[in-house]
C-alpha cells in the first residue's frame, strides 16, 4: 500500500514543480510585452469568444468522427457511436490538460470510455491509428508552416535553426514510417514478450502484436475510407486555423492579417501542443512562444500573447464541460 501512495506524492509534487514553471514562464512573458495591451486585446475579443468556443468544440467533433471511421475500418460489427466518441474526447481533454501525464492520461480515457460499446481490443487499436493519423497530419501542418514563416519573415539565428530541426526531424521521421510500414519490425511485440510475466501478462503480449498488426495494416486499408479520415483531421487543422484568424480579426488595433499569418501561428501553436504536453495548460510556454512567432511575423509580441490567452480560456471552458460530463459519469457509477 505504500508504493501507491508514494507514487501520487511523486505525481503531485511534479505537477506542482510544472505548473509552478509555467507560472513563471506566464509571468515573464506578460511582463515583456505588458499587461495593458494585453488585456486590451483580450477585451476586444468580446463576444467573438462564443465562435472561438464553437470552432474549438467542432475540431473535437472533426477528431471523434475520424476516431469512429478508424474504430469501423477495424471491426464493422461493433460500431462506435459519434456521441459516445465526442463525450469521450471532451472529457479526455479536460484530463490530458490537467495532469503532466498529458496523452498517458487522455488517450487511455477514451479506450475506457469506449470499450462499452466496442471491445477493448478495438477500442485501443482504433485510437492508436486515429493519433497516427493525426501525429502525421500536424508533422504535414508543421512542415507547411514552417515553409510559409521561412518565406514571409526575417527570422531570428535561433528561431531559423528551430525551423530547420523541425524539418529534418519531420523528414526523418517521415522515412522512418516508411520503412516500418515495409519492413513492419515486430518492436513492440519483442518487448511485450520480453515484459511478460504469467498468463494474463501474455494474453496482453498478445493484445500489443495484435495491436502492432494493426498499426501496420493500416496502408492496406481501402483508399476511400484512408482519404475520409484524412479529411475529418484536414478539417480539423482548417477550423484550428480559423479559430486563430478570427481572434485575430476581432483584436482592436490588429488589421489585414492574412490566413497564411494566421497558418503559421496555428502551426506553433501546435508544435507547442505537442512538445510541452506535460504542462497543464501549456501555462507560459504558449505565451512565449505565440508571442515570439507574432513578433517575427510583424504583429507584436502583445498580440500573439493575447491571442494564447484566448485559446486558454476556450480550453477552460471547454474542459469545464469536461469536468462536469466526468462528475456526471462517475455519480451514476459509469
Amino acid at each position: 500500500m505504500v508504493a501507491p501512495t508514494s507514487s501520487r506524492v511523486r505525481l503531485s509534487w511534479s505537477t506542482l514543480l510544472v505548473g509552478l514553471l509555467g507560472l513563471g514562464l506566464f509571468v515573464i512573458s506578460v511582463r515583456q510585452v505588458g499587461w495593458a495591451s494585453i488585456e486590451a486585446s483580450v477585451r476586444g475579443v468580446g463576444l467573438w469568444l462564443a465562435a472561438v468556443v464553437a470552432l474549438g468544440v467542432l475540431r473535437m467533433a472533426l477528431r471523434s468522427r475520424a476516431w469512429v471511421l478508424c474504430a469501423r475500418q477495424i471491426d464493422s460489427v461493433h460500431a462506435l457511436p459519434f456521441g459516445v466518441a465526442f463525450e469521450a474526447t471532451i472529457i479526455s481533454d479536460a484530463l490530458g490538460n490537467l495532469t503532466p501525464l498529458g496523452l498517458l492520461a487522455s488517450e487511455p480515457t477514451k479506450i475506457v470510455l469506449a470499450r462499452r460499446h466496442v471491445p477493448t481490443l478495438v477500442s485501443l487499436i482504433s485510437v492508436t491509428v486515429e493519433n497516427v493519423l493525426y501525429t502525421a497530419s500536424v508533422l504535414g501542418m508543421l512542415l507547411i508552416g514552417v515553409w510559409v514563416l521561412l518565406q514571409r519573415a526575417e527570422m531570428p539565428p535561433l528561431l531559423e535553426r528551430m525551423g530547420e530541426a523541425v524539418v529534418l526531424l519531420s523528414v526523418a521521421g517521415g522515412f522512418a514510417a516508411v520503412w516500418a510500414f515495409r519492413a513492419r519490425p515486430a518492436v513492440l511485440s519483442w518487448l511485450a514478450a520480453r515484459l511478460a510475466r504469467g498468463p494474463a501478462s501474455r494474453l496482453a503480449a498478445q493484445d500489443v502484436a495484435a495491436l502492432e498488426g494493426q498499426l501496420y495494416d493500416v496502408v492496406r486499408w481501402p483508399s476511400a475510407r484512408l482519404l475520409a479520415i484524412a479529411g475529418w483531421e484536414a478539417a480539423f487543422h482548417v477550423a484550428a486555423v480559423a479559430e486563430v484568424w478570427v481572434i485575430l480579426q476581432a483584436m482592436p488595433g490588429v488589421t489585414g492579417v492574412s490566413l497564411a499569418e494566421a497558418f503559421v501561428l496555428e502551426a506553433a501553436g501546435r508544435f507547442i501542443t505537442v512538445a510541452f504536453k506535460f504542462v497543464p495548460y501549456r501555462l507560459g510556454v504558449d505565451e512565449l512562444g505565440s508571442g515570439s512567432v507574432a513578433q517575427v511575423l510583424g504583429l507584436g509580441a502583445p498580440v500573439g500573447v493575447a491571442l494564447a490567452i484566448v485559446r486558454r480560456v476556450r480550453i477552460l471552458l471547454i474542459n469545464g464541460v469536461g469536468i462536469a460530463l466526468m462528475a456526471r459519469r462517475s455519480a451514476r457509477g459509469q
